[in-house]
């Protein structure tokens, strides 16, 4: 009896998991066998140092790149002005940010929401990167659960993606050497070889051969200043998102690896929302699906081996990002300033006519210093630099102000909790709830089963 309650238990939780998902996250309603493994048929598992000499500043003191994310990009194919909007990023976005290069975490298509590999989709997105010239040396990708549904050799992704079809490979790295440090940047397959209805909505995997490769890869880098990381699952995120991988050959997983090699940034998709988290030392940083917002993404700046980040959107200009101070430093804390730099990147295709600041309260409601100017650096640079001469401790709005011919725009930096998301926090009480009551139901049902037996 127990036995069949315990199959019955499951099925109603997974039930449940299909209703509320199926509207949120767009998956399908049955567990399917997908062979996932890392290909090495030809190719290169290494990309050498990028060529580009784009989406940095190494002058004098100025020490800082940056460069865009995007992700899930799935839902763009079947609908014209969204494919737009796509060939707007690839095309202007890209020219005027010029950033090191692009980085798309996942979820490249939709592959009829996880039931089977569109190849319409697939040529689709392909030709979006073809007609705007991008190649694997400013434009990466890794794979997602949906673009590995039902394709057990990953055909698809290889044949279609700018990752596979460069370099027939699923799992791949590269650094970056500035004057000022070297850099080290690693995609992850997190798909598995097969999924039931929970795993594909939750949870990341890496096979014994994806974290030994991993491992390898953090052991060449290890005396980068920086390793940057990106796959699709978010590796610890309310309330079931994880990434559950096996051992390497040296008995280490996932999360044990990034703690033994300083992995500094790991940067997914896949929830579908914005996300900040530290997680043992390890700062995850989650983009939602591109389509939102009529096309969102993410400028990503290490200015002086500190992180700021900002979610823009296509087409709305100018676009900024504030540097120094960094949002890494007062992420999770009081932002407390003392005569320091002030440096924010600017950029406008119409060009940019000042850039100023000032402190605001933590509601940006009351204005507590005039606005000051920041002046440009250098002639064909987009950094723009100024002083903080001001002390204030506590809780304060800092609050740029960017004047350019389309129009103005404000970036802040404010005093901010770990975020954890309204939607991340529903579904935990949902589900919650949803688990406690269905227990309550089968203690009654097994005890009136009991009680009837006794009879």
């Amino acid at each position: 009896m127990i036995n069949k309650v315990n199959k019955k238990l499951l099925y109603i939780v997974l039930t449940i998991l299909f209703l509320f998902n199926i509207s949120h996250f767009s998956i399908c309603s049955y567990s399917y066998e997908n062979h996932l493994k890392l290909e090495k048929k030809s190719g290169s598992e290494s990309i050498k140092e990028l060529s580009t000499n784009k989406g940095f500043i190494s002058i004098d003191d100025y020490n800082l790149f940056w460069f865009i994310q995007i992700s899930d990009t799935q839902f763009l194919w079947y609908d014209e002005n969204k494919i737009a909007s796509f060939y707007n990023f690839l095309n202007e976005t890209y020219k005027e940010i010029d950033p090191l290069f692009i980085y798309h975490t996942g979820d490249l298509v939709d592959a009829y929401s996880g039931l089977q590999q569109n190849k319409f989709e697939w040529e689709l997105y392909k030709k979006a990167l073809d007609d705007n010239k991008m190649n694997a040396s400013i434009y990466m990708d890794v794979i997602g659960n949906h673009d590995a549904a039902q394709d057990p050799n990953f055909n698809y992704f290889l044949n279609y993606s700018m990752m596979g079809r460069s370099f027939n490979t699923t799992q791949y790295s590269f650094n970056k050497t500035f004057d000022f440090g070297k850099y080290a940047f690693i995609g992850l397959n997190t798909a598995k070889e097969s999924y039931n209805l929970f795993e594909f909505v939750f949870q990341g995997f890496l096979n014994s051969e994806e974290i030994n490769w991993y491992e390898n890869e953090l052991e060449k880098y290890k005396e980068c200043d920086k390793i940057f990381v990106f796959g699709h699952h978010p590796p610890n995120y309310p309330p079931y998102y994880t990434i559950q991988s096996e051992e390497s050959l040296s008995g280490k997983d996932f999360y044990e690896l990034n703690e033994d090699y300083n992995v500094s940034y790991y940067f997914c998709g896949h929830t579908h929302e914005n996300a900040i988290q530290h997680f043992n030392d390890l700062l995850m940083i989650s983009t939602l699906n591109f389509d939102q917002n009529n096309g969102a993404y993410r400028i990503i700046a290490l200015d002086n081996d500190r992180l700021s980040t900002s979610i823009e959107t296509v087409g709305v200009w100018p676009q900024a990002i504030i540097t120094n101070p960094s949002e890494e430093e007062y992420l999770f804390g009081d932002l407390n300033v003392k005569d320091e730099k002030l440096r924010a990147i600017a950029w406008d295709p119409k060009g940019i006519d000042s850039v100023t600041w000032s402190f605001f309260d933590i509601n940006g409601e009351h204005q507590i210093t005039n606005w000051k100017p920041l002046e440009r650096i250098f002639a064909n640079e987009p950094l723009w630099e100024g002083n903080l001469a001001f002390e204030f401790h506590g809780k304060l709005m800092l609050k740029v102000q960017i004047k350019g011919h389309s129009g103005t725009k404000f970036k802040t930096l404010i005093y901010i909790k770990e975020e954890i998301s309204n939607i991340s926090l529903l579904i935990a009480i949902i589900m919650t709830i949803g688990l406690i009551s269905i227990s309550l139901f089968i203690i009654l049902y097994l005890y009136n089963e009991v009680s009837k037996r006794e009879k």
